[in-house]
C-alpha cells in the first residue's frame, strides 16, 4: 500500500520534467533560429535600412569617429570611435508575428572601440570608455512586415540627434564652395 503513493510520485516527477523538457525544447528552437545565416540579399537590405536610421540620430564623420547631441538631460555631445554593426542575427518569428504580417525578423547589434560624453559640470570631455554608451542603444530590430523592412526604434534612440562635425553622409564639395559648412554658398556674384 505504501507503494502506490511513491509510484505516484514518481510518475508526477516524470510528467513534470517532460513539461519542462519541453518549455525548455521550444526556447531551444528560438534560440537555434538565431543561428541561421542571414542571407546576404537580406543582411544588404538591412544594413541600408540601419544607415537610413541612424543617419537621423548620429553624425558619422570622415576620419571614423561619430558623434550625437544626448537630449535626456539637456543637449550633452557624444563621440564614438568606430561605431559599427557587430552582428544580424536572425530572430524567432512568432504565431502572433506571422498574423500581425511579419514574415522575418533580425537583431541589428551596435558596437565601438570606444566612446565619451561631454561633462558638463567640468565643461570638458569626459574619459573614453572601451564600451558604447549605455543611454544609446545596443541594438535595433527590423521587421519583414507587409514587403517592407520596418524598425522597432528603441525609446532611447529618440534622444539621439545628429552632432557636431562633417558627415560622411554629406555631398562633397569642390570648386567655390569647398570647406563651407553644408547648406551655404559663396556668392557668385562677386
Amino acid at each position: 500500500m505504501r507503494f502506490l503513493p511513491v509510484l505516484f510520485m514518481i510518475h508526477a516527477f516524470a510528467s513534470a520534467q517532460t513539461s519542462i523538457h519541453q518549455l525548455l525544447a521550444q526556447g531551444l528552437q528560438q534560440a537555434v533560429a538565431g543561428l541561421a545565416p542571414v542571407p546576404a540579399k537580406d543582411k544588404a537590405d538591412i544594413l541600408d535600412a540601419t544607415a537610413t536610421l541612424l543617419a537621423k540620430h548620429i553624425t558619422f564623420r570622415p576620419d571614423g569617429t561619430a558623434s550625437s547631441y544626448d537630449t535626456s538631460s539637456g543637449r550633452r555631445p557624444v563621440e564614438w570611435q568606430k561605431f559599427v554593426v557587430r552582428h544580424i542575427t536572425n530572430q524567432a518569428v512568432t504565431e502572433a508575428d506571422r498574423l500581425n504580417g511579419i514574415a522575418k525578423r533580425y537583431l541589428v547589434g551596435f558596437g565601438c572601440d570606444a566612446h565619451r560624453s561631454w561633462d558638463s559640470k567640468t565643461n570638458r570631455w569626459g574619459q573614453w570608455y572601451p564600451i558604447g554608451n549605455v543611454t544609446f542603444p545596443a541594438g535595433i530590430y527590423f521587421d519583414w512586415k507587409n514587403g517592407a523592412w520596418t524598425a522597432s526604434e528603441s525609446s532611447q534612440l529618440k534622444f539621439f540627434t545628429p552632432g557636431p562635425g562633417p558627415s560622411i553622409a554629406e555631398p562633397k564639395r569642390s570648386g567655390k564652395d569647398t570647406g563651407l559648412p553644408p547648406g551655404m554658398t559663396r556668392d557668385s556674384s562677386k
